[in-house]
């Protein structure tokens, strides 16, 4: 059994490693590219879009001296942190078995969230791997590495200012929570992420502030996923009812809140918006559900939610749909 400072120096290292390896397979063009590449992202250095997505455009298609790397920068910053983030929770049950981990790992990042963003919704991939990052470091207590990393979200794609509000709600909200009973906690948390919802509701509604583009009756991978994803936001709300430690922390909190306020995507009418958000934490919510189980349920837990992520994956015909 590795140290605990063996195992992260290991990691750490494989992690860099595998997403080193995997950006290079990617590139390469071995599992193939989506629509969105041979719609737009396959052009040198592309100079789109405004505020909260141009830097995302520049990065997703980077090319240099004619040799374009956006693809292989995009995939390495999603298997980086989504091996930081996998690891992290890992910590909290006490897993630390390398084996365990990189399995694990190795199976993340061949699922949905993490192959549909590689060539295809690149520039919410990179959102995505800074929410990541973000969420890690929040884990962490590392709340200025926390804003730098939100920050750098906020300018992949409109998404990140999305779950970047809602990361550093979260955060606010667990201090000046943090010694009241678990009752209190619940009635408050539950109470803030009402109001929450009615006012994103209202802002997408009636403001305007946020303009999506996204067709209502578009799919991300074949299927209609509004459903599953709103059943995952009930039952996360209503087991912290019944869970302490799944408001005890700001990481937690951020599921929490997303679990409210992306609700009112759905009721917009903003089908695509809000499937995509879903797609963007899944891995947060798979994560976050382990919470409540011990340390070897939580093992057999996270191997078949990865695996069935995986399975419906290839079921829904995301890897058929890069050629």
């Amino acid at each position: 059994m590795l140290k605990n400072n063996q195992y992260h120096y290991l990691s750490t290292y494989l992690i860099v490693y595998i997403s080193f390896v995997f950006a290079m397979v990617v590139g390469y063009g071995f599992y193939g590219y989506g629509v969105d590449f041979y719609e737009s992202y396959y052009k040198p250095n592309l100079n789109w879009g405004g505020l909260f997505n141009q830097l995302g455009y520049r990065i997703a298609t980077l090319t240099i001296n004619e040799v374009h790397i956006g693809v292989q920068i995009v995939t390495f910053m999603l298997a980086l942190s989504s091996g930081l983030l996998i690891r992290e929770h890992i910590k909290f049950k006490d897993s630390y078995s390398l084996i365990f981990f990189i399995t694990l790992y190795l199976i993340a990042i061949h699922t949905w969230p993490i192959i549909m963003s590689t060539s295809n919704a690149m520039r919410q991939g990179l959102a995505m791997s800074f929410i990541f990052l973000a969420l890690t470091a929040n884990s962490r207590k590392n709340y200025y590495w926390m804003i730098f990393f939100s920050i750098c979200a906020i300018f992949m794609h409109r998404s990140g200012l999305f779950l970047s509000l809602v990361i550093t709600f979260s955060t606010i909200m667990n201090y000046f929570f943090s010694n009241l009973s678990h009752g209190k906690k619940a009635v408050l948390h539950f109470s803030f992420g009402l109001i929450l919802l009615l006012s994103a509701n209202f802002v997408l509604r009636y403001i305007g502030l946020l303009v999506y583009s996204g067709d209502a009756g578009s799919r991300i991978i074949g299927g209609d996923f509004r459903w599953a994803f709103l059943s995952i936001s009930f039952a996360y709300i209503i087991l912290t009812f019944l869970y302490r430690n799944m408001l005890d922390n700001p990481f937690n909190l951020s599921v929490y809140y997303f679990s409210f306020i992306s609700l009112s995507f759905l009721i917009s009418g903003l089908n695509w918006e809000y499937e995509r958000l879903g797609m963007m934490m899944l891995f947060p919510y798979i994560l976050s559900f382990g919470i409540i189980l011990n340390r070897f349920s939580y093992k057999i837990y996270l191997i078949l939610s990865f695996i069935a992520l995986l399975c419906l994956t290839i079921v829904m015909g995301m890897y058929a749909a890069l050629n």
